[in-house]
């Protein structure tokens, strides 16, 4: 049996640091986005500021080589019913969190996480156990953060699986998952406490909010 890389330790801020530093690894799209040319990183905010006011963004509405190149990197993700970016998905993952506009799904469990904090505003995800498909709903505080009694609901599983798609949000995004309190860990799972996973996603995401704000005024349109 292969253990969770977290398993032996106990010190909190270890399990994120080392939980972010493996995320990061496996999807660095931080590093790409800043590696890319101006105009590709303009459009990526123009997608993702759309999301923050809870509307899908269509192929139909940006540049098609532009949009050919962000679809590259797996910046953002085409869908049956729009341009998915993460930590936002246009098909539905079983994952949905409320915002005050409109309800929308996240790529994962710790995408679900960072969105309150992204978008600045409560929210309410609701989504099922990984294991027995038992209902767990919960808030987000507007900065991020979770009440004692909301921190208690549930956990996140990272299962560490062989997959090597090509989207992020068909391999890595479908194993991390929210699991009930009364189900056990799966074997070759990591697993996490909301907050520690809140704290993962708030750390990746960061560099969502510098880029919109690099491109405030065109992320305004299109």
């Amino acid at each position: 049996m292969i253990t969770s890389p977290s398993a032996n330790r106990t010190d909190p801020k270890t399990i994120v640091l080392e939980a972010l530093a493996r995320l990061r690894a496996a999807f660095p799209i931080e590093a790409r986005l800043l590696a890319a040319r101006a105009p590709v990183r303009a459009t990526y905010a123009q997608v993702l500021a759309l999301w923050l006011r809870a509307t899908s963004p269509q192929a139909s509405m940006f540049d098609a080589k532009t949009l050919a190149t962000l679809v590259s990197l797996d910046a953002v993700v085409p869908e049956a019913q729009g341009l998915g970016c993460y930590p936002f998905s246009s098909n539905d993952t079983g994952i949905r969190v409320t915002l005050p506009a409109n309800t929308v799904h996240a790529m994962c469990a710790i995408d679900a996480l960072a969105i309150a904090r992204l978008v600045r505003a409560r929210t309410h995800i609701d989504s099922a156990c990984t294991v027995c498909d038992a209902s767990i709903a919960f808030e987000v505080e507007e900065n991020g953060g979770l009440d004692h009694d909301q921190a208690e609901m549930a956990r996140v599983v990272w299962q560490q699986t062989g997959d090597a798609e090509t989207s992020c949000s068909q391999g890595l995004c479908r194993h991390i998952r929210f699991l009930c309190r009364a189900c056990p860990v799966p074997v070759c799972a990591e697993h996490f406490t909301l907050p520690q996973a809140a704290a993962i996603g708030h750390a990746f995401f960061r560099f969502q909010s510098a880029l919109l704000a690099e491109h405030d005024g065109v992320a305004a349109r299109p």
